[in-house]
Order: C-alpha cells, then sequence, then structure tokens
C-alpha cells in the first residue's frame, strides 16, 4: 500500500457557527489511497511498427454551438425500415421530427499512442492541427436520385430514437452534434462524434436497403505552399492522426510530396501504406463510443427551401454502439529518410483494394467495383468500409510521456444548509484548475468553500460534497476516499433513506446518476465508521468523531464523481 496527498488541488470548507468558526480539519482528514500502482516505461515510436493504434481518446463534451429541429422530416429513400436494425417506421407516413445539437459534441484535445500523448499540432497547422481543405475525388456517375447530382452522407451520435409503429404517427430522433450541411466541413471540425459511413463503397447495398454506396476513390487532406517540413529529431514525433467508428477496416493512406502550385492538387505521394483491419488496436472504450445515425444527401439544397424547411440529410438507418478507434502515422512511417524532413502537402486515403505500386495521382484508374460490407466480402473485412471519424485528421505532436497515474483532484465544497431561511448561492462554482474545469464540464462542482452569512446554529444542518475528477490521460487506480466527520457536528446516518448517509456519482465519464450508499459495511462501496471506531491508516490522525469511507476504484482519465453526506450542527 501507499499513501498519497492529493497530486492537483485539494481545498477545505467552512461555516460560521454563531460567534466561533467551526471547520472539520478536513484537510488532514480527506485522504487518498492509490493501491498496487505499478509503472513501467513507455515505448519509443522508433521501436514500434511503421504506425502506432491509438490506446486512449481524449475528447471531453462540449455544448453543441446550435440547436434545429425539423418537425415532419421524411426519411431518406431508401431507408432501412426493419425491425432489428432500421427505423422501423421510415417507410410509413408520419414522417421523423429531427434534431441536431440535442446533444453533446465530442472536441478531440489529444490521443495516446506508443505510450505518449499527443495533442493537435496547432505551430505547425494553425488555428487547430487540420488540413486547410479536403476533396472528394470522385469516379463513374453520381448516384443521387436527381440525376447528375452526387450523393453525400453523414453519420451522428445518436442521443434518442423513438419510433412510434401508430398509424400516421411522427418519430423523433435527436442527434448530439449540431447540424452541418456539408461533408467536408464536418471533417474539418474538430467535433469526432459525427463522420462518414463506409466511404470508399463502390457497389453493396444492405439486405436491408441500407445504401451507403457512393463513387468516392481518393479523399486529399490538403495543406498550402509551403507545406510542413519537419527536423530530423520530429518526424517520429509528429503525423496524422485517422479516427475510424468501429476500427475494424482495411484503408491505404499516402503522403502528399508535391501539389500543383496553381490548383493545389497532389501531383506526388510518397508510398502507398496498407493498413490492414486488425491494426487499429484498443479494446473495449478508450474514450468515445457512440450509437449513431447515418444520413444521406442525395441531391443538392432546393432552390427555393421547401415550407416548412427540411434537413439536408435524412435518415437512413442506425448503428448500434461501436467505439472509436485511431492510429497515430508519424511522417517517418509514410515518408522515409531523407524524404521525411522535405515538405509534405498533407496526405490522401485509399480504398484498401488499391495495389502497392498504383499510380496514386491517377484515381480515375482505381477499382469502381469496392466491395463496401462485410456481407458482401463473405463476413470479412470489405475493403471499402471505413467509416471514418471527423475532427481527428489533423497533425498531431508528441507533447509528454503519459504519467503513470491519472491526476486526480479532490474538491470539498458546502453544498446546502438546512435551518437558516436566506441561504447563499450554492449552484456557483468556486476556485479554478484542471480538475475544477473538468467537474465543471460534466456539470459537477458546485457549492461554497467558505460561509460567513448565514451562521449556522445547534440542530442546523450541513451538506458537504467531495467531487473528485481525473484530468490526467492515465487511469487513477484502487483510488479509496476518507473524510472525517467535522468536529462540532454529528453525522446524519437516514439523510438519504432509512440507513443511507451517503450519496454519490461513481466514477464516470460523462458523470452518470446519483445513487446512495448505505452505513454498513457491505456490499456497497460506502461505509460510515462510528466516532470512537478505529479508522484505516490512509485517513490520517483519528479525530474521534467518525469518517466516510468510499472506494470509488478505478477513476479513469476524463473521468469524474462525488461523495456527498450530511452534518447536524452539536
Amino acid at each position: 500500500m501507499c499513501s498519497s496527498s492529493i497530486p492537483d488541488r485539494q481545498e477545505s470548507s467552512f461555516v460560521r457557527r454563531g460567534p466561533r468558526w467551526c471547520w472539520g480539519r478536513w484537510v488532514s482528514g480527506l485522504a487518498i489511497v492509490l493501491l498496487g500502482l505499478v509503472v513501467g516505461p513507455s515505448p519509443a515510436v522508433a521501436q514500434l511498427a511503421p504506425f502506432a493504434s491509438v490506446t486512449e481518446i481524449i475528447a471531453p463534451p462540449e455544448t453543441p454551438a446550435t440547436t434545429t429541429t425539423y418537425l415532419n422530416a421524411p426519411y431518406a429513400d431508401p431507408c432501412d425500415a426493419t425491425a432489428a436494425t432500421g427505423f422501423e417506421n421510415c417507410t410509413a407516413p408520419g414522417g421523423v421530427n429531427l434534431t441536431f445539437g440535442g446533444g453533446e459534441a465530442r472536441i478531440l484535445q489529444a490521443v495516446v499512442a506508443a505510450g505518449d500523448r499527443f495533442e493537435p499540432a496547432i505551430d505547425l497547422l494553425p488555428p487547430a492541427g487540420l488540413p486547410q481543405r479536403i476533396v472528394f475525388r470522385r469516379v463513374g456517375p453520381p448516384l443521387g436520385r436527381v440525376p447528375g447530382q452526387e450523393r453525400f452522407q453523414l453519420f451522428y451520435e445518436s442521443v434518442l430514437v423513438d419510433v412510434d409503429l401508430a398509424a400516421n404517427a411522427t418519430d423523433t430522433i435527436i442527434l448530439g452534434p449540431s447540424e452541418i450541411n456539408s461533408v467536408e466541413a464536418a471533417l474539418l471540425s474538430r467535433s469526432i462524434n459525427r463522420g462518414i459511413d463506409n466511404v470508399f463503397n463502390n457497389v453493396s447495398i444492405s439486405v436491408n436497403n441500407q445504401d451507403t454506396r457512393n463513387n468516392i476513390e481518393r479523399i486529399d487532406y490538403l495543406i498550402g505552399n509551403p507545406g510542413v517540413q519537419l527536423a530530423a529529431a520530429d518526424v517520429g514525433n509528429v503525423g496524422f492522426l485517422i479516427d475510424e467508428r468501429g476500427g475494424n477496416d482495411p484503408f491505404g493512406i499516402a503522403a502528399v510530396t508535391a501539389i500543383d502550385p496553381v490548383t493545389g492538387d497532389p501531383t506526388a505521394y510518397g508510398p502507398l501504406v496498407q493498413v490492414p483491419a486488425n491494426a487499429w488496436g484498443g479494446s473495449g472504450n478508450i474514450g468515445v463510443e457512440l450509437t449513431s445515425a447515418v444520413l444521406r444527401r442525395d441531391q443538392d439544397p432546393l432552390v427555393p427551401p421547401p415550407v416548412p424547411p427540411v434537413p439536408d440529410f435524412l435518415p437512413s438507418h442506425p448503428v448500434p454502439l461501436q467505439s472509436v478507434r485511431g492510429i497515430f502515422f508519424p511522417i517517418n512511417s509514410l515518408l522515409p529518410d531523407p524524404q521525411s524532413t522535405q515538405p509534405f502537402f498533407g496526405y490522401s486515403l485509399f480504398a484498401a483494394d488499391v495495389p502497392a505500386g498504383a499510380n496514386l495521382v491517377n484515381f480515375v484508374a482505381f477499382p469502381t467495383d469496392t466491395i463496401g460490407l462485410a456481407e458482401a466480402n463473405n463476413g470479412a473485412p470489405a475493403p471499402g468500409g471505413l467509416d471514418l471519424v471527423a475532427g481527428g485528421f489533423g497533425l498531431i505532436r508528441r507533447v509528454t510521456t503519459v504519467p503513470p497515474a491519472g491526476n486526480l483532484s479532490l474538491v470539498k465544497r458546502i453544498t446546502n444548509l438546512f435551518g437558516p431561511a436566506n441561504l447563499p448561492n450554492f449552484a456557483q462554482v468556486v476556485g479554478d484548475g484542471a480538475g475544477l474545469t473538468l467537474l465543471q464540464n460534466n456539470g459537477l462542482g458546485q457549492g461554497i468553500d467558505v460561509i460567513d452569512d448565514p451562521s449556522v446554529q445547534t440542530s442546523d444542518g450541513i451538506e458537504y460534497t467531495i467531487y473528485f475528477a481525473n484530468s490526467g490521460v492515465g487511469d487513477a487506480n484502487n483510488v479509496v476516499l476518507c473524510d472525517q466527520i467535522p468536529i462540532g457536528t454529528t453525522f446524519n446516518p437516514n439523510s438519504f433513506g432509512t440507513g443511507e448517509g451517503i450519496q454519490a456519482i461513481a466514477s464516470s465519464a460523462p458523470a452518470g446518476p446519483v445513487v446512495n450508499y448505505t452505513n454498513a459495511n457491505d456490499g456497497d462501496p460506502g461505509q460510515f465508521i462510528a466516532p470512537g471506531a478505529a479508522l484505516p491508516p490512509f485517513c490520517g490522525v483519528n479525530q474521534g468523531n467518525g469518517a466516510v469511507v468510499v472506494n470509488a476504484g478505478t477513476v479513469g482519465s476524463n473521468q469524474v464523481g462525488l461523495i456527498r453526506f450530511r452534518t447536524t450542527v452539536d
């Protein structure tokens, strides 16, 4: 066992009691224990394969910029109307009430790969480390429903899908990020809970009418003149990040080494790097997982727009819960020495059936019969099935080695008084720091650290809340919290129910539901140790007034939680 002081920040709370100060000496009483921490060295990228799978994605939620609702909007045609895999009511007359921006935008801040943290290289590609433009190179006839119109697709994280099977009923679909009417603009945003479905699928239609076909043969992520040039010391520290929903599809990638000075289009490439389906790595939720709805635009926006307005992208089919996966391509994995220290101008993505040695500039010669669905490929990963995630395609730079454990912050606040008539504003957030910012982003951190007015009297109640937040990039493992009951007060054993004097939000991101713990040392993570009883050593010097002890377990990166209890003034 190893005992630790709070790595980031610890703040106390006290109230004024009548003519004297009363505080709980909780600074010495609140303790954190990290058990069984084992740390090994982080390998350097040079010791890895040519590219590295991402093991953690750090993308905290933000409130969408806008919210837009379309009433009685149509579904895409065709759409998947099957009960098991689709929007079961999508071919009925009722339509759908479709809301964009009804949830959260997940904004990419950093990733962890090869044991290190990488952040957008805003010094090389301001302001966000993203390429300056994206171009879809297409071959063959357009697939839009209107002759001559191209087809475009986007998937959005879905918050709610409510299909009403009553006659002429209207369904409800709520999508997390704000509406965006251009695939290019979506991919150049930093929100990673949008993307493109089966981006290189030329020919495959599912048996359930999930039509994701398109005529895209190459996607260019382009940087204009003079490009980006790296020193030899940086070619393994700077590179491109590719993210996919599901992390189970092959593709190809090549660096752009020259562009036309007038058009900015690629004129030369480095070698084609072929990425197998099993290269994504990671297991479980590495930071972002989502259910999604695929939307399709089969024609340009109507002019003049219809009344009432209709969204440009219409719902086609849902996709069940999948985790986002990523791969980091350092420049020296795309360009050999000495080419890796010469200017480069972005990169292009290719279907997995583009062969090694192909003329990458001449995309019109690429296969135009690329299979995009595993069900059409004998169950194997399809060469055109890449489900590109938006917002993760920029230039990133190694910034630091991942700390051996999470950067756990504890913040104690008074969050309610019971008895005084005039109460202060407990909804405010006091203080600063990375931990408190993370708490605020998850709707937590409220309360006051000092209360002068009103003063508390005998039999008044005081509610204390201890917030915890891991703003680091590694897990804080085996965390146990102990808070001794402030002297001059008595623990209320039935604050939240009979025998339930402890309330909590278990470590989660976003913050999970509030639950109650019993006071007994039973099956739940919390217990109250009565005054006079022995305390665990990590609680510090025993104040003799009892303590709340909660086993928080593993607090993952960007996870938050709280412990809450109430006391009565003696």
